[in-house]
Formats: structure tokens, C-alpha cells, sequence
């Protein structure tokens, strides 16, 4: 009885002290380009990304069969309407040496911009974005993954509505 209770013990410390430390290389923020756009006007949403030193996030098109690219998907809803396809801006591009394939990142700040027309006095813009990150000083990559949502009133001047928002990425 007493080594069950002494096993119990042990396995309940040891347990708890292990807990798997989750890295987020790379943080993401959004907004739009104007915070208060007038029904039927296009505005876009910029993500910024921000990564770690030593950290690369990669964009939004390159060649397939290399690293996970990275891809927003929006929620549809009618106060709103993509406008074209998701655009990086002004990322690294050059050969991956470990996937033999054509890659573009960003380093330390990236930005990812979406088109939208705006349908309705309040567009409610949501969705989830993935991708992932690598570091060139260890040659770990994680993914990269979260939620956002903009909310946009017509001709609002309200201070809070011009927030950025932010959230903490999830990671495997």
C-alpha cells in the first residue's frame, strides 16, 4: 500500500512539471487601412506580423510542396465582400535550400493585406489566419494560428472603434 502512495505521489509531482512550452515566434495584429469606411467602399484589412529575432514567418504565395503557406479564411457574412485575393507586401523571396522550392517570408515585420467593400453601416469582418514560422539560428518551425475580428460603424469617430486588435497566436 505504502509503494501505491509513494508511486501516486512521485507520478503527480513529476507530472505537473511537465508542461510543454509553447513557442509564439510570431505575433499578429489587424486593422483596417480606414477605420470607418462608408457603405460601398473598399478598404483593406492589414495584418502585420511581427516576429521574433532569429524568426521568419512565411507569406502568402510561393510554390507549394515547401512550407506550410500562409492563408487567411474569412467568415462570410453579409455586411461585407472580399475584394481580389490576399496580398503580401514586399516579402523575401529566394530558393529554400531544405524544400528545394521557391519560398517568400518575412523577417522581424511583415504585412498581409485583404481587399473589402463594405455592404452594410456595421461590417463585421472575422476569420482565422495560419501559417507558420522557422528559426534560422535552431531550424525549429511551429505553426502559427489564431482568430481575428474587425468591426467597422459608418462614419463612427469613436476612439475605441479605431483600436487595433491583437490576439496571442495558437500553437502545436
Amino acid at each position: 500500500m505504502k509503494k501505491i502512495l509513494f508511486s501516486l505521489i512521485a507520478f503527480l509531482i513529476f507530472s505537473s512539471g511537465v508542461d510543454a512550452q509553447k513557442i509564439t515566434p510570431s505575433k499578429w495584429s489587424w486593422a483596417l487601412s480606414k477605420p470607418n469606411p462608408a457603405v460601398g467602399e473598399t478598404v483593406d484589412i492589414i495584418f502585420t506580423i511581427k516576429s521574433d529575432k532569429t524568426w521568419h514567418h512565411f507569406a502568402t504565395d510561393f510554390d507549394e510542396g515547401g512550407p506550410i503557406i500562409t492563408t487567411v479564411k474569412f467568415k462570410p457574412n453579409d455586411s461585407y465582400e472580399l475584394v481580389g485575393k490576399l496580398k503580401s507586401i514586399n516579402p523575401i523571396k529566394k530558393k529554400d535550400e531544405v524544400f528545394e522550392v521557391n519560398v517568400a517570408y518575412f523577417e522581424g515585420k511583415g504585412e498581409i493585406r485583404q481587399s473589402v467593400k463594405i455592404l452594410k453601416d456595421k461590417a463585421i469582418i472575422e476569420g482565422t489566419h495560419d501559417g507558420q514560422a522557422c528559426s534560422d539560428a535552431t531550424g525549429q518551425c511551429v505553426p502559427i494560428k489564431g482568430a481575428f475580428k474587425l468591426e467597422a460603424k459608418a462614419g463612427s469617430n469613436s476612439d475605441s472603434e479605431k483600436k487595433k486588435a491583437t490576439t496571442k497566436p495558437k500553437t502545436k
